[in-house]
């Protein structure tokens, strides 16, 4: 039986709004009859703070109890920091100019995909969905992409918008062998400095593990707002266009597309 998992990472913002979304266009997209199990590791915090964002406000308790059902831990943030040797990222550079805060959480949100991941491995899934609890899912994601598992372990589908230079890191589908990849990306955080000459970014660095690892990007038509501590909804901007960076990046889009479109047909024939 087909074994998918669905991992959810970060901090639950406002599930009230969110997770309905979650539930319609993720959750109500897998493929029936099989193994489904969720998964989660949260950060437990009362207030949430974004300089960059403006976001600031208490966090509400009942965020989690969606959660209670599945797979998973309620952590703190202590020690992550020390963990993956935050004095060193720091001294690479400020990515964001804004005294490493957004630096901070990013190694946060990245430290909360290797925990979750490292959940799975007994589970041993064909395909994991990795999930921001604070994103409204507009639109589902497609239920071809967990057809044929096995001409698809390498595949990583992302959403087809925001790539900034790289490769958008809000949620995915990953193949069999490509989801720890994906999920443990913290471990070549200094790697990724040093091959590149860059400081950390969060979309560069997910674009640099995956082509190492020879993974298949395709894209994702699937949108998703973040949704604030107060239930406003980011603006968001879903062309492809913004955000692209290089010739270099517009070359590797296209041909990511050209590949979802034979990844499309492939599941056509699968049911021809």
């Amino acid at each position: 039986m087909l074994n998918v998992a669905v991992a959810f990472f970060g901090i639950p913002r406002n599930s009230e709004i969110c997770f309905p979304s979650i539930e319609q266009n993720v959750l109500g997209q897998l493929p029936e009859n099989c193994n489904v199990r969720c998964f989660y590791h949260l950060y437990r915090i009362d207030e949430v703070q974004n300089q960059r964002s403006g976001e600031q406000g208490q966090l509400k308790a009942d965020n989690y109890h969606v959660f209670e059902p599945m797979t998973g831990v309620l952590d703190s943030t202590d020690g992550v920091l020390e963990r993956w040797d935050f004095e060193r990222v720091k001294a690479v550079g400020d990515t964001w100019g804004d005294e490493h805060v957004s630096l901070r959480n990013l190694i946060y949100q990245l430290n909360s995909l290797y925990t979750v991941s490292n959940m799975m491995e007994d589970f041993d899934p064909d395909f994991v969905v990795f999930v921001r609890p604070d994103n409204f899912y507009h639109t589902p994601l497609p239920r071809y992409v967990f057809k044929r598992p096995q001409a698809r372990r390498q595949n990583v589908y992302i959403p087809d918008w925001q790539w900034w230079g790289g490769l958008n890191d809000r949620f995915s589908v990953c193949g069999r062998d490509t989801w720890r990849v994906y999920g443990k990306r913290i471990e070549h955080i200094f790697e990724f400095c040093e091959a590149t000459g860059r400081k950390l970014h969060s979309e560069r660095l997910l674009k640099y593990v995956l082509l190492k690892a020879g993974a298949r990007v395709c894209t994702l038509d699937t949108t998703a707002s973040r949704v604030r501590i107060n239930g406003a909804f980011a603006e968001e901007s879903f062309s492809p266009k913004r955000g692209m960076g290089k010739r270099e990046n517009r070359y590797f889009h296209l041909f990511a597309r050209l590949r979802t479109w034979f990844d499309r047909r492939l599941a056509d024939r699968s049911e021809g």
